[in-house]
């Protein structure tokens, strides 16, 4: 190997074999159904919004939201790493008929380990109590942290993000209702309408997994009726350890015309 290519070039470049990890299960469980649409939310990083403006690109023009790249664990001229657990989530963008479709835009945006994302509009309730230990919980940004990221989809329709595990947050004290852990995504494709929607966690090696599984349970997005079951399933992705011991789960999107 090259030791001129730096890890965030080699991170992209390892996004290209995603197509080899798959595999036809994968584009079979893509075609079950089209991916639901959820909720945009308030904390979508436009200029100005952000209390810490993360943009690795500054070309003139650039919206703030296709400034950065797919490797969310690093901020390329902050040091350190990200604090939180790493994932890398891969995955493959079709159509309704498992057509592959290349040059996708799929970004994401996410709060911290802390649940805490980086808006001007995130100010509320930033400490609170954990709802079962008690402990205090103080929602922070993470400067090492780069909170949203895009990637481009490849001839075989395949994306690859690597990023942390979100903290959970309060959505609603009074009545005890939790954010779980979760990822926006937002998918532009030639021909078809925009698509909105998230991803949730579950995998044993995902820290605190019992807990996460019951605010999914309660989370009034991902239980909204109007999803069907296979669409809600399709939202929760597994993660497990692949062959360097990262933590990696495949999230399909399928877009409907």
């Amino acid at each position: 190997m090259n030791k001129k290519l730096s890890r965030r070039n080699l991170f992209k470049a390892s996004a290209g074999l995603a197509g080899t990890l798959l595999g036809g299960k994968a584009l079979a469980q893509v075609c079950s159904s089209t991916t639901a649409r959820q909720a945009l939310g308030p904390f979508f990083p436009n200029e100005g919004t952000p209390e810490i403006p993360v943009k690795e690109d500054n070309s003139p023009g650039l919206p703030i939201h296709l400034a950065n790249d797919n490797d969310l664990t690093f901020v390329r001229g902050i040091g350190g790493h990200a604090q939180g657990q790493t994932v890398i989530i891969k995955g493959t963008v079709t159509d309704e008929d498992c057509h592959p479709l290349s040059n996708a835009r799929i970004v994401i945006w996410q709060a911290s380990h802390t649940g805490k994302y980086n808006h001007l509009r995130d100010g509320t309730d930033t400490r609170f109590q954990h709802p079962e230990t008690g402990q205090w919980i103080e929602r922070e940004l993470d400067p090492s942290f780069q909170f949203w990221g895009q990637s481009t989809s490849d001839a075989n329709g395949e994306y690859a993000f690597k990023t942390i595990v979100p903290g959970f947050y309060p959505a609603d004290l009074r009545n005890r209702w939790y954010r779980p852990p979760h990822i926006h995504f937002m998918i532009s494709a030639m021909g078809f309408p925009q698509l909105v929607t998230q991803m949730y966690f579950k995998g044993e090696d995902i820290n605190n997994n019992d807990f996460i599984q019951e605010l999914n349970q309660k989370d009034y997005l991902l239980q909204d009726s109007s999803l069907s079951e296979e669409q809600r399933n399709n939202l929760v992705v597994e993660f497990t350890p692949n062959p360097e011991g990262t933590l990696e789960g495949t999230f399909n999107i399928t877009m409907k015309r």
